[in-house]
């Protein structure tokens, strides 16, 4: 009754298999970290790719085993069959999908999977529904189950595995499980055709409604066609969501940046050198990175404002804040304070790098403004941890008034204990 393997047949249920495995780990490995819409939407086809790939792998296989009769199979047995392998894929799936998973529960799964794998091959074998009851090889069934157990155990192993994962290497990496699979479902099905056998001469049911011939090569094609396209496009999909995650990340990045920089200037703002101050005084436990604050704020900034605009009175401190920039060394941090006031964050301050610098703050009068337009400034500065250990003590350092011609003189500098903003009574 029986001959050889017909062995592009063979082949055809090898590439399924490497297809639906492939499906399985694919859409496995999303469902950790889906939402609720999403998991479903992954869960469903997951389970409808892998269960429809596997179960096509098994009858492609059975043809690949030439009869001396034509091959016909009940239509209720075969769709029983395949809504098996389909529901043990979605449980199994479901399971391996959550973010906490013990050994019990993998287990479970694994139990659920094989469970169907077993159901939907001998159930699909008694579709046939032959002329005469089946024989079976005890060692080949045993071995059979055992494979269909490891196989589902390692596929959903692998599903966890490469949740994990990110990055081009992770198709590579999917795809090199997807031929350990799929050879352990191949080898599953031949295994259990030797497990399950008909005696010489015995043939299918008269009044079976399916045909062989459509399940060799035309559900092969049919379904690698299936399975391809419905990777496609989930690969488009999973980019697309991608490329919305990353335009999202952007975006609150963006509105991140935005609460740290001064809508005028474009300068980071208060928010953001108080944050910097706090990072430089959270890291710095030995007080190994010194550094001064040096104040700057333009005195006469209500008679700038006088008379103009918004509009105007923006362009004027934007023009400023350029002028100002360009003072600074590259390592210094420039924020704007507030409506007139800077700040200037001078790492390393007493390094000679600077020198020229603190020389050209000393001239600042001079030179930032016109004579249509002339800037007074006042300045103060701090160092720590000469003056303050901590951001509120540095800042209102900084901002007693000193005379311009000491900006970048810190020998002399310490703490004082009564220190006062300015304007405020020094006993209040």
């Amino acid at each position: 009754m029986m001959s050889e393997y017909d062995l592009p047949l063979v082949v055809a249920s090898f590439l399924v298999a490497v297809l639906a495995a492939y499906a399985a780990l694919f859409f496995g490995a999303r469902l950790v970290n889906a939402e609720s819409g999403e998991r479903r939407k992954w869960l469903l086809a997951g389970a409808l790719l892998m269960g429809t790939g596997v179960w096509t792998m098994h009858f492609v296989g059975m043809r690949a085993m030439p009869m001396g009769v034509p091959m016909s199979f009940d239509v209720m047995m075969t769709l029983v069959s395949w809504l098996a392998a389909v529901f043990a894929s979605g449980v199994a799936l479901h399971i391996i999908g959550r973010k906490q998973l013990g050994v019990p529960l993998f287990v479970s799964a694994t139990l659920s999977m094989a469970s169907g794998i077993v159901v939907m091959h001998y159930l699909g074998m008694y579709a046939m529904r032959m002329s005469a009851p089946p024989t079976f090889n005890t060692v080949f069934l045993l071995i059979s189950i055992a494979i269909a157990v490891v196989a589902s155990g390692a596929a959903l192993a692998l599903c966890r595995k490469l949740q994990g994962m990110d990055g081009s290497g992770t198709l590579a990496v999917q795809f090199v499980a997807a031929l350990v699979m799929a050879a352990a479902i191949c080898g599953m099905h031949y295994t259990g055709m030797m497990a399950m056998t008909f005696p010489e001469g015995a043939v299918p049911a008269a009044d079976n409604g399916l045909r062989g011939n459509w399940m060799g090569i035309p559900l092969a094609v049919f379904c690698i066609a299936m399975l391809a396209v419905a990777l496609v496009v989930t690969v488009l999909d999973v980019k697309h969501q991608r490329a919305l995650e990353e335009f999202k990340a952007e975006e609150d990045k963006r509105v991140a940046e935005l609460a740290f920089t001064d809508a005028v200037t474009g300068l980071p703002n208060r928010s953001a050198l108080e944050q910097r101050l706090l990072d430089i005084l959270a890291r710095d436990n030995d007080r190994g990175n010194p550094f001064a604050l040096i104040y700057l704020d333009i005195a006469n900034f209500r008679e700038l404002a006088t008379g103009m605009g918004d509009e105007s009175l923006n362009a004027v401190v934007r023009e400023i804040s350029e002028a100002l920039r360009d003072q600074m060394s590259d390592q210094v941090f420039l924020a704007r304070y507030s409506a007139s006031a800077f700040f200037a964050l001078v790492p390393d301050h007493e390094d000679s790098q600077h020198a020229f610098m603190y020389k050209r703050l000393r001239q600042i009068d001079q030179r930032i403004g016109t004579p249509s337009m002339p800037v007074t400034w006042r300045a103060g500065q701090a160092a720590y941890p000469k003056t303050g250990n901590s951001t509120r003590k540095l800042v209102r350092a900084a901002m007693v008034p000193r005379d311009l011609n000491e900006i970048g003189e810190f020998a002399n500098m310490a703490a004082d204990p009564e220190l006062v903003m300015p304007g405020h009574n020094r006993h209040s």
